[in-house]
């Protein structure tokens, strides 16, 4: 029970922090959006109820110690030459409990420094980067979990810090392959920042749930995000309008179904035998905010796969941000019990 009451005292402090730091302004540190690998990416980049060590980062109350000693690698080429790695471990601690651990790195190499006047007089480099320690507790079918993570980002010879507590529930059916999940992710501060006054953190709250049907090899994943916000559609104010019969523009006015259906994201699993899954991701917001004004293409989509070979999984993604095109992501699984486990050779007498 001390872990759940001080868990319960983070939530209450960092959400102080966060009601604060949301008023005016956009968020800082918003990399932290970014999702880190290839099965979280392929059913649409937000996930909070799959049971996966490639959803700890997602919601910290997924860490389980049926998860001990598994590790994730993943290498992502996003958009303008952005590379970034992640890392994910979980291992059982026993009677202190699972630890998830993850740290993502993004780089974009070298590019060139400029004087006021467009003289090139060197190069610089942007990183960007976070580490997590997680932990969860679990009460008969609910887990309560939270993730401490540290951020920095380092622009020239100028950086930015800050750090964010991740709190998430999850319910698990005791009988079917269904799960509910919560989140209040990034609650903090900045530490240091780039301009010297106080920045908004890129907080977040999500719930979502995963149903694998009984007697179909397909699970399906529904999530609701930004619910601490109801209206997130954005208005472009210098988008061509067009016109109606007198010549007057006509304004682009907000609905409320666009309003509902900008929150949610959906995620596909088909499972086609124990070792190869195909999955089908598609985000709302992103197809709404990254179309132009004649096509939207295939952005806000994403799709994937997955291949189980002995102790490892390999997973390969693609995301569509915006109609320009998409980007990959490769993922690899395992799990060191497995691997490291010798079979037992049988002798006779």
């Amino acid at each position: 029970m001390y872990k759940i009451a001080t868990i319960c005292v983070i939530i209450i402090f960092c959400l102080k922090l966060s009601t604060q730091a949301q008023i005016g302004g956009n968020s800082s540190f918003n990399y932290l959006r970014i999702p880190n690998n290839a099965p979280l990416i392929a059913v649409g980049g937000m996930n909070v109820s799959i049971r996966s060590i490639n959803m700890i980062m997602q919601n910290p109350a997924i860490i389980s110690k049926d998860m001990s000693k598994k590790l994730s690698l993943s290498n992502q080429q996003y958009y303008a030459g952005i590379n970034t790695t992640s890392l994910s471990y979980v291992h059982d601690l026993g009677k202190a409990g699972p630890i998830g651990l993850n740290m993502q790195y993004y780089t974009s190499g070298s590019m060139p420094q400029t004087d006021a006047t467009g003289k090139e007089t060197g190069t610089y480099s942007v990183n960007q980067y976070y580490v997590t320690a997680g932990t969860s507790h679990t009460i008969n079918y609910y887990t309560l979990g939270a993730n401490l993570k540290f951020a920095g980002s380092n622009i020239g010879g100028y950086s930015s810090y800050a750090t964010l507590v991740d709190v998430g529930g999850l319910f698990k059916h005791p009988t079917r392959d269904f799960t509910i999940g919560l989140v209040l992710q990034n609650m903090g501060m900045s530490l240091k920042n780039y301009s010297g006054v106080s920045q908004t953190l890129p907080f977040d709250v999500q719930l979502g749930t995963s149903y694998k049907l009984e007697h179909m090899p397909f699970r399906l994943s529904i999530l609701a995000h930004h619910l601490h916000t109801f209206d997130i559609v954005y208005l472009d104010p210098n988008k061509k309008q067009p016109l109606d019969a007198n010549g007057n523009p006509i304004v682009e006015k907000k609905t409320t179904g666009d309003k509902v259906l900008r929150h949610f994201t959906l995620g596909g699993e088909f499972f086609l035998g124990k070792f190869l899954s195909l999955k089908i991701g598609y985000n709302h917001l992103v197809r709404r905010e990254m179309r132009n004004e004649a096509r939207s293409g295939l952005a806000g989509f994403s799709f994937g796969a997955m291949i189980t070979v002995k102790a490892f999984e390999i997973a390969y993604s693609r995301d569509w941000q915006h109609i320009a095109g998409g980007y990959n992501c490769f993922t690899l699984n395992t799990n060191f019990a497995r691997l490291l486990t010798k079979k037992t050779v049988p002798t006779t007498e």
